[in-house]
């Protein structure tokens, strides 16, 4: 009879061990508070975060832009969580972007010093050019996040962002793969990298496969910006995004933060997107785009207005209504960046289409085929689409630059 109890209990214990370790997938979503954004039913990005935290064991590996933390508000829990962590033997490694770092907020340091706690600085700008300017998390070599939101207070509650949560070991060890690479640029170790040998890493050649409850069945892969600072294997961001819209065929639904055939630092145009975008509308394929008031820039505006001129080229800017609270700098905007191609391809990504960003700075993208997952994308589209907070780009106005802080 003890041995009969015996194998039942083994048996469930290896039942109990392999639904834990079932993969995972879902979508996740930061709605400004008092917008129409908060209707959408995606899991939100605090829930998750502090979720995904407190049930670490292991380790917690976070490479974010920055951190910005405000007495009272929801990154402050966040951040407890992590210190919690800490304190039960949780190993926690931070990289954060270091020319952001010298000139911003430093609420890094609320973990600086703290036991299983290790912070490190990285200087992309002496290594690139541009910025580390990627937004994931490790934990436990197994559940991963990326996403457009930033260490930031107001990512959480003030501005709208599109992420992704996805539990799977090979994804995960990808994505430590680049971890341990900027880990170690950031103390000078450029050796690494150029002389890595190819790994085996999840790419758009050798994707991911998995069952998850909600979406079934998927496809998905990460690409990587920027090229020169990619370990071996790895799929190239802007590669990648040329591909979705060369092989689309009726729609593309776009939600990105600034887009610009050159940004404030290039001499010359870079057009690769955005003619590709117009040799997508020349085929007849439905092109919706939104953008924030925020990417009406000087060296924006006038693009986006030609670019909106083609036939099957849709544009609408957004401008978020300012919280009941008063006016909150650096927020109260549509930060997001993903788009839809057809009714299976979706990319979430943390790199807006510039090309600094793809060409010099660090980005990271999920690209996921699935078709209830582009149905969800869809769903948030939408609603940005037939709000009340936007309207279709005047080519006739001259924007004003919008008050930011």
């Amino acid at each position: 009879m003890i041995r009969v109890f015996f194998v039942f209990t083994l048996l469930l214990s290896l039942f109990a061990d392999g639904a834990r370790s079932q993969d995972e997938f879902e979508l996740v979503q930061s709605a400004p508070s008092e917008t129409i954004y908060e209707r959408s039913e995606l899991p939100r990005t605090f829930e998750v975060w502090k979720k995904m935290i407190d049930e670490s064991k292991v380790s917690i590996d976070i490479e974010a832009f920055y951190f910005a933390d405000a007495k009272g508000e929801p990154l402050e829990s966040i951040i407890e969580s992590i210190k919690y962590a800490s304190e039960r033997g949780v190993n926690i490694r931070i990289i954060v972007d270091s020319s952001f770092y010298s000139r911003n907020d430093k609420s890094v340091d609320l973990l600086e010093g703290l036991e299983n706690i290790s912070i490190r600085k990285i200087p992309f700008g002496n290594l690139a050019g541009g910025v580390m300017h990627a937004k994931y998390f490790i934990v436990d070599n197994e559940n991963l996040f990326l996403g457009s939101q930033n260490m930031d207070w107001r990512a959480i509650k003030h501005i709208h962002e599109m992420g992704v949560r996805v539990k799977n070991k090979s994804l995960a060890n990808t994505f430590t793969e680049l971890f341990e690479t900027d880990w170690n640029l950031c103390v000078g170790n450029i050796y690494g990298l150029a002389n890595q040998r190819p790994v085996n890493v999840v790419n758009s050649e050798n994707p991911v496969i998995l069952n998850s409850s909600k979406y079934g069945e998927m496809t998905l892969y990460p690409a990587f910006s920027p090229p020169s600072m990619n370990v071996s294997g790895f799929s190239s961001e802007e590669e990648e995004l040329m591909k979705i819209i060369d092989n689309t065929k009726e729609r593309l639904l776009i939600q990105i933060y600034s887009f610009s055939d050159k940004d404030r630092y290039d001499t010359v145009q870079h057009s690769k997107i955005s003619d590709a975008l117009i040799k997508a509308a020349g085929r007849n394929v439905s092109i919706k785009m939104i953008l924030p008031d925020w990417a009406m820039r000087d060296y924006s505006e006038d693009f986006l207005k030609e670019l909106s001129k083609f036939k099957n080229i849709e544009i609408k800017i957004s401008t978020i209504p300012q919280h009941s609270g008063g006016f909150i700098p650096f927020a109260r905007v549509d930060h997001s960046k993903y788009l839809i191609s057809d009714n299976d391809i979706s990319w979430v990504s943390t790199t807006n289409w510039e090309s600094g960003y793809f060409r010099r700075s660090r980005n990271v993208t999920m690209i996921i085929n699935n078709n209830l997952v582009n149905e969800d994308l869809e769903k948030v589209f939408y609603n940005g689409w037939t709000s009340p907070y936007v309207s279709f780009i005047d080519v006739n106005k001259k924007y004003e630059p919008v008050k930011r802080n």
